[in-house]
């Protein structure tokens, strides 16, 4: 009987049946399709539709009767799409081959079918061929979202990485609300070392899926890439309650609480994903960071121990060595442990030896007979400075060529071993063969390779003149003594100011420099003390960033830099470039280290003076203040601040 509103029952068709399939509801597909075929048994689409319904079942042989079926009544185009995906997924390469070629021929217009030519040819690592099939689908639909997105994802695989976000770029273009589309060019960003750029994708993506752990798992990941840390742990902590049996979430969640400096969390986190994956390497090497961050080091050294000899990459085994020798390090067993540290040469990103000494051999230490080696600066300017003492006993063994960054260039100029021609210092843009050179190394290889066992000696390779603090301090000191004794004339303890030099931020890149940077406003306890005039060395400072007035630094290189350092009396810094330099000019400095901080602070590089007080082995005029806890925010700054207040305090009265 009709329908009350008068419209006739609508019929049961395999467009019904392919409609109910898309959105998921295969059983319902499948149950419309044996009706229409106990009907009619000849209806080609029905049995195709049903081929569609085993494929997407995971069927994959039923599929392929079923499409046979289908041919053998009416051999359709879009037929044999079907058929050779099938195949594939059985692994018959070439019948599916052949079955694509019969699709491609009849219906060349058709860009499934070049798809499905372009998966077959992937298959049978033919990739020339297989991208050109996805460029012929996108061709014929060239404002098709999913086209540029396929063959995106396809140059991804096969390394074109650039091209693929650029065609990705394209797909968000054209389907600016589609969120598939997002989601993909999101992960090419990442995968393209680009996860900061990836963030507000991610972000899309988690917005459109607020109950998904998977997608709040990429946004914290993303977050945790751009620095913003309380909102990558926010969401990530939103993922594991959803899913808390993923181990990379509680990964990222534990990297996120290790750079917050909330390290028990951190721990908790890094164990647990670890026992959710008992031997991924990566895991492993991340929960030993945080053991010996927090001075369970022998812990931490067996386990990297052990990652060493499980079967994984080298790149994991040669994380796991190398942080193992930051372990052996700071505990002064410094002969393994420069072996160890060689490992980090396979983590470097490729291509960062290049220039200078492009296409020389490694240095293995041994005498030259007279041919120049090329020392080259690998990694930050304050590990340059560090090992750059190690000229000395390399040149015993071999003429030497020396590459560093411009920022440093005039500095090591003023240096002795160059300064007096012993070293030649390469020019911007001079190769090291074009001057003769033999073989290269690394500065931070020279202890390793020349078989060292101890720190070589420290012994003051620069000296600058005064030239500059007494002008800049005395400017300042007006204006400081006016702030701490509101104005009224008070005796002072010293002739002159105590002229200070403060750094308290490194590289905001860094992963983990929120516990090794501060917030100035921690430094508030020295503007207490009175009698001394304040100079910032800290690199891009506005005036207002200390709670106190201090001299700006002015733009320059580490050459002026080193020059106003000589003009002050101590320097008070975190551990970056200017804790180095001013060791290296032998001016006190005071270092305000973190809680489980970088090995070269630590007891393996202690020792003692000739009075019996203990003393850095790496820079005499080194003196640490650290941490005595860890912990969120400014708090674990306050006792190593005020123990440097007092200390000038002290120093002032001499």
């Amino acid at each position: 009987m009709p329908h009350t509103n008068g419209m006739a029952a609508q019929e049961p068709s395999v467009e019904q049946a392919l409609a109910l399939l898309s959105v998921g509801d295969a059983e319902r597909a499948a149950s419309l399709l044996r009706n229409l075929l106990r009907e009619d048994a000849s209806d080609a689409e029905a049995w195709h539709a049903m081929a569609c319904v085993a494929r997407a079942g995971g069927d994959a042989q039923s599929a392929v009767a079923l499409a046979g079926r289908a041919i053998g009544l009416r051999p359709e185009g879009h037929f044999h799409i079907t058929l050779a995906h099938a195949l594939l997924e059985q692994g018959h390469a070439e019948p599916a081959r052949a079955a694509a070629n019969v699709a491609v021929m009849t219906t060349p217009r058709d860009p499934r079918a070049h798809e499905a030519m372009a998966a077959v040819l992937e298959a049978q690592n033919r990739m020339r061929d297989a991208e050109q099939a996805l460029r012929t689908a996108l061709k014929l639909r060239p404002l098709d979202c999913e086209k540029h997105l396929s063959l995106a994802a396809f140059l991804a695989r096969t390394g074109q990485v650039a091209e693929a976000v650029r065609l990705s770029e394209k797909a968000i273009r054209l389907a600016p609300e589609a969120v598939f589309a997002h989601n993909q060019h999101a992960v090419l960003l990442e995968r393209a070392g680009r996860m900061r750029e990836a963030e507000p994708f991610f972000a899309t993506v988690a917005k459109a899926f607020p109950q998904d752990a998977a997608a709040l798992a990429n946004y914290g990941a993303a977050l945790f890439a751009t620095g913003a840390f309380e909102k990558a742990r926010d969401v990530l902590q939103q993922s594991a309650h959803r899913v808390p049996d993923a181990p990379e979430t509680r990964t990222n969640l534990g990297l996120v609480q290790m750079a917050l400096g909330a390290l028990d969390e951190a721990e908790q986190e890094l164990g647990a994903a670890l026992a959710l994956r008992q031997q991924d390497a990566r895991l492993a090497v991340n929960y030993g960071t945080v053991l010996a961050d927090l001075g369970r080091r022998r812990e931490a050294e067996a386990l990297f121990r052990q990652v060493e000899n499980w079967p994984t990459s080298e790149q994991d085994r040669a994380r796991a060595r190398f942080n193992l020798s930051t372990v052996l390090l700071a505990q002064g067993r410094l002969e393994e442990g420069w072996q160890a540290f060689e490992a980090r040469q396979t983590l470097l990103p490729s291509g960062v030896f290049l220039g200078h000494t492009e296409g020389l051999p490694q240095w293995d230490g041994i005498d030259t007979g007279g041919h120049p080696v090329a020392l080259y600066a690998e990694q930050g300017l304050g590990d340059t400075l560090q090992f750059i003492r190690y000229v000395e006993p390399a040149l015993e063994r071999a003429p030497l060529l020396l590459a560093v960054p411009d920022a440093l260039r005039a500095l090591v100029a003023r240096m002795e071993p160059v300064r007096t021609g012993r070293v030649t210092l390469l020019q911007k843009g001079q190769t090291a063969q074009a001057v003769g050179a033999v073989a290269c190394c690394s500065l931070l290889s020279l202890p390793a390779r020349l078989g060292l066992n101890a720190p070589y000696p420290w012994r003051q390779l620069v000296s600058l003149p005064d030239a500059e603090g007494d002008h800049l301090a005395k400017g300042h000191y007006e204006a400081s003594a006016h702030k701490s004794f509101g104005g009224e004339k008070k005796p002072q303890p010293r002739a002159k100011p105590l002229r200070v030099g403060l750094c308290w931020a490194g590289n905001p890149g860094y992963r983990f420099d929120r516990r090794r940077s501060m917030n100035p406003a921690c430094l508030a306890p020295l503007a207490e003390v009175p009698g001394v005039a304040f100079q910032s060395l800290q690199r891009g400072q506005a005036e207002a960033d200390l709670p106190f007035p201090a001299v700006v630094l002015p733009e320059g290189d580490m050459l002026s830099t080193a020059r106003l350092i000589a003009g002050l009396d101590v320097v008070v810094t975190v551990d970056t470039v200017i804790a180095h330099l001013a060791g290296l000019l032998g001016k006190p400095v005071w270092l305000l280290n973190r809680f489980g901080g970088d090995w070269r602070w630590a007891d393996g590089s202690i020792g003692q003076g000739a009075e019996g007080q203990e003393e850095s082995l790496w820079y005499p005029s080194l003196r640490l203040f650290s941490q005595s806890t860890y912990g969120e925010g400014n708090g674990p700054w306050e006792q190593p601040v005020k123990a440097v207040a007092e200390a000038l305090r002290k120093l002032v009265k001499m």
